[in-house]
């Protein structure tokens, strides 16, 4: 018998090396878009006297699948590659493979999807089975995975040599081609819901200030225990982004087919919606590629408390990297405040860094640390009102007035470290810029210009604001480094250099827009719009 595995990944790449072992396989090819896989596995193929004679050169399927092909392996990553594979490619299966020749799909698909593939290839006489799988890749390496198999009797019966040299754990489902998809489904339910389950229950004893390593032994041998929950939460503690062995987006496709499924059968699924929406929370964090273990940051996020990082000894202090021990018992680790999820690096360079501080209300930030001077210009239109607990000091209310400007001497005195809390009922808006260094070039003096005044002097820096009417004009020379925020927005034209050899151009200009800037001299600043332009005007000094 003679066999093309197509897709060579985690799970593929295990299948096909399987197949090497079983005596009843005379050929094994893998075909695949890496060119490193497939060159690997013709070498190792080679090597157990299995290859075919030459490795193509080119990476097309038609090269991979000949007339003498007499089963296919599909292992690819959704339902879409599948489509395109075995219907809709300029070389698909359906118009390459020969009459009784059979296609094995093992990814996870919708059973609506393998019923449709059956009867396509049904009518090109091509035998279809839908054998999705289970175990990991390294269950798929030893030949030990699980198989849930449909499809005709005789087919199944056709591919059982292949069966038996990839899987431990061979399950046929009545019923025909589909309902091994449909046990699949069912299945993924399950170890979404369990996966999500595992970075819950942890994230909740490390806030609780428990020794993750010791809850995670507990449980092991407790009853609350569960395969997932042993392997992937070990993953959480020990591994929670170097090594990819299942990634996040995977539950994600796998979890909206249970959705779109349970919804077509009027099955109410509330607990794996729900572990659905934490997956997809993992993609907006940027996890979609990572391990689907890092959706236990989706907690961390919220919580403040790493998991991975929870020892059963607690360092207390000021630093990056210490706790804060609350006043409830609960043990806070304290982040640098760049890596603090509520802000959010706009702009950086050697002089500055500048960060925009949003989040809802209610919403209370991680312990963050403060190291630098920094300006903090606060843009809630009506005023904005907090609490602020800074360790070391009872919680307070603190209010903030629409435009006002505070300074932070957080190097020249102390770094602060602080949670916030937004009492507010719109969003808390700040933009929170650290002043590094000084620039080369600087001014003695404050700078004297129509419609901008002085409103903060300090050591390291000066803050104007300059206003503009609609339809006023003002030419200003800037002899000094500044960072530029809108206060209120507007059209605004620019233009720089004399009339016969000017640049000039239009910004529509929005509350919170930020730019670091050189100094300039003859720079005309218009408000062509139809409101009041505010901006305020950072000089480093």
């Amino acid at each position: 018998m003679e066999v093309t595995v197509v897709g060579l990944g985690a799970m593929g790449g295990g299948m096909a090396r399987s197949l090497l072992r079983s005596s009843t396989i005379t050929r094994v090819s893998g075909f695949d878009l890496s060119e490193k896989l497939v060159s690997s596995f013709y070498e190792e193929s080679k090597k157990a006297g299995k290859a075919t004679e030459k490795l193509p050169s080119d990476l097309k399927l038609q090269n991979f699948v000949s007339s003498d092909t007499d089963v296919v392996l599909i292992v690819l990553v959704n339902e879409a590659q599948c489509q395109y594979t075995c219907f809709d490619g300029d070389a698909s299966l359906e118009s390459i493979m020969k009459e009784g020749s059979c296609v094995i799909v093992s990814s996870t698909v919708s059973a609506g999807w393998s019923k449709s593939a059956f009867q396509r290839f049904s009518k090109k006489n091509i035998q279809f089975c839908d054998c999705p799988i289970s175990g990991g890749a390294a269950r798929a390496l030893k030949g030990e995975i699980s198989i849930f198999c449909s499809g005709e009797p005789s087919s199944l019966k056709f591919i059982d040599p292949l069966l038996q040299a990839m899987g431990k754990e061979i399950h046929i489902v009545p019923g025909g081609a589909g309902m091994g998809s449909t046990v699949k489904m069912v299945h993924q339910l399950l170890a979404g819901v369990h996966i999500v389950v595992a970075a819950e229950a942890l994230a909740l004893a490390a806030k609780a200030g428990l020794d993750v390593n010791q809850m995670y032994d507990i449980v092991k041998g407790a009853a609350g225990n569960s395969w997932m929950f042993s392997d992937r939460g070990q993953r959480m503690i020990e591994n929670p982004d170097k090594k990819v062995l299942s990634a996040l987006a995977i539950f994600i496709k796998d979890m909206d087919i249970v959705y779109s499924e349970a919804k077509r059968l009027q099955s109410p699924i509330p607990l794996a919606s729900a572990a659905l929406q934490q997956f997809i929370s993992g993609a907006s964090l940027g996890l979609s590629k990572e391990d689907d273990s890092t959706v236990v940051r989706v907690y961390e996020a919220i919580t403040g408390v790493s998991v991975n990082q929870s020892q059963s000894k607690f360092k207390e202090g000021d630093n990056v990297g210490e706790y804060w021990v609350l006043s409830d018992g609960t043990k806070e680790k304290i982040v640098e405040v760049g890596e603090e999820v509520r802000h959010q690096v706009v702009l950086s360079n050697e002089y500055t860094r500048v960060l925009k501080v949003k989040f809802p209300p209610n919403d209370t930030t991680w312990a963050h640390r403060h190291a630098e001077d920094s300006l903090y210009f606060f843009l809630v239109e009506g005023g904005l009102n907090v609490v602020n607990h800074v360790k070391g000091s009872d919680p307070e209310c603190d209010c903030m007035e629409f435009g006002e400007v505070r300074y932070g001497t957080h190097k020249s005195d102390k770094p602060l470290v602080h949670r916030i809390t937004n009492k507010n009922d719109t969003d808390m808006f700040c933009i929170d810029a650290e002043i590094l260094k000084s620039p080369p070039v600087t001014s003695p003096l404050p700078l004297i210009a129509d419609h901008h005044s002085l409103i903060k002097t300090r050591d390291r820096c000066r803050v104007y604001k300059l206003v503009l009417e609609p339809g006023q004009s003002v030419t200003v020379s800037y002899p000094f480094f500044h960072l530029a925020i809108v206060l209120k927005g507007s059209k605004i034209e620019k233009r720089i250099g004399s009339n016969a050899h000017s640049i000039s151009w239009n910004k529509v200009m929005e509350i919170g827009d930020e730019e670091w800037c050189t100094p300039t001299i003859d720079l005309a600043i218009s408000n062509v719009g139809e409101t009041v332009f505010e901006q305020f005007i950072a000089e480093w000094r």
